[in-house]
């Protein structure tokens, strides 16, 4: 029988539909292809740099670079301008402030989720942590999300391996969401909800998909698409930019791990990491007790989704999700990959 599943983060439900469980083969499909013209004369590679916009930010060995920062061309949000907030009758709007930066993971071409380096995701997530240090100096700015799409289907536009930073002026309310359950637990047990989801996640065992020195990688509870998956420090860190060196080298560990199941297993699916960190601690006199408990009740962490199913008219019409992968069977299916 199907179980309906309760996310305490997201505060969703989720059906794991486990009449209709499916296997990893079901979900095999055929890729799209990029356009080859687009791949010919690709602006992230290596000698069209001219291509790619302004360098914003660089890690380089000797004379070459390795991972770069550079511009979004087609910018959803624009660092220029003052914050202005208006309104229309029922409706509020804000002026479309902030940042929209694109990061070139590597000069190489054709890197597919199987073949990623642990130097490659190190270097990718300490520019993730550069580039929000900074980004974080302007209070414009009330959220600034890293993320990754692989795939045509699920947003990436050119083939290059590469990732993108937006910052926000406001806060959106999937991370609202987190921030308010993370207190409530917090106010209520006087501990952290992600460390206590953690604790019970490996305790039990049965989602975990793999574990380093520094970091857990699991399917989550209520996963409300196949082959969801979470990864956490183990140590408690309400802000990404506080990793430090040795953590970074887990988590490029963990995340080539859990890329190379995924490759082994779904084929080279098309996916969306996130990065959920704390937003920027500046008091605000909207909310001068907002900030008091967030370095103790919020958790950073990262979510990885495969674009295998599409939304259906019960999603739209409920806000849950129906999964017929059970994240047990999911997280089975991702460790055996490992062997």
């Amino acid at each position: 029988m199907s179980e309906l599943r309760y996310d305490p983060v997201k505060k969703v439900w989720s059906v794991i539909a486990t009449d209709r469980s499916r296997k990893p083969d079901d979900f095999l499909v055929k890729r799209l292809e990029f356009r080859k013209e687009e791949i010919n004369i690709c602006p992230f590679c290596k000698g069209n740099e001219d291509r790619a916009g302004s360098e914003i930010f660089s890690i380089r060995k000797k004379d070459e670079w390795l991972t770069r920062v550079v511009p979004n061309k087609y910018p959803a949000f624009r660092i220029e301008g003052e914050l202005k907030r208006t309104g229309h009758g029922m409706y509020d709007a804000v002026n479309a402030v902030g940042a929209h930066e694109v990061v070139i993971e590597t000069p190489k071409h054709h890197v597919n989720i199987g073949s990623y380096t642990d130097q490659i995701l190190y270097n990718l997530f300490s520019t993730f942590k550069e580039r929000l240090i900074d980004l974080q100096k302007d209070t414009r700015f009330r959220y600034i999300l890293p993320f990754k799409n692989y795939g045509l289907l699920a947003g990436a536009s050119i083939e290059h391996p590469h990732s993108q930073i937006i910052a926000l002026p406001v806060t959106p309310n999937v991370v609202k969401t987190k921030l308010s359950a993370s207190l409530a637990h917090y106010k209520s047990k006087e501990r952290c909800l992600f460390c206590d989801i953690l604790d019970q996640e490996r305790e039990e065992n049965s989602r975990v998909i793999y574990e380093n020195q520094d970091f857990v990688a699991i399917c989550p509870y209520a996963s409300a698409l196949p082959f969801e998956i979470s990864i956490y420090p183990k140590r408690h860190n309400h802000c990404f930019t506080s990793t430090d060196e040795g953590e970074m080298s887990g988590l490029a560990d963990i995340t080539r791990e859990i890329f190379l199941r995924l490759y082994n297993v779904l084929e080279n699916p098309q996916l969306n990491m996130v990065v959920h960190t704390s937003p920027p601690v500046v008091k605000r006199p909207s909310q001068p007790a907002y900030w008091t408990s967030i370095r103790e009740d919020f958790h950073w962490h990262i979510e990885i989704t495969q674009r295998l199913s599409g939304v259906a008219g019960f999603e739209s019409g409920t806000g849950f999700y129906i999964n017929p992968v059970a994240p047990e069977s999911a997280a089975q299916y991702l460790k055996g990959a490992g062997k």
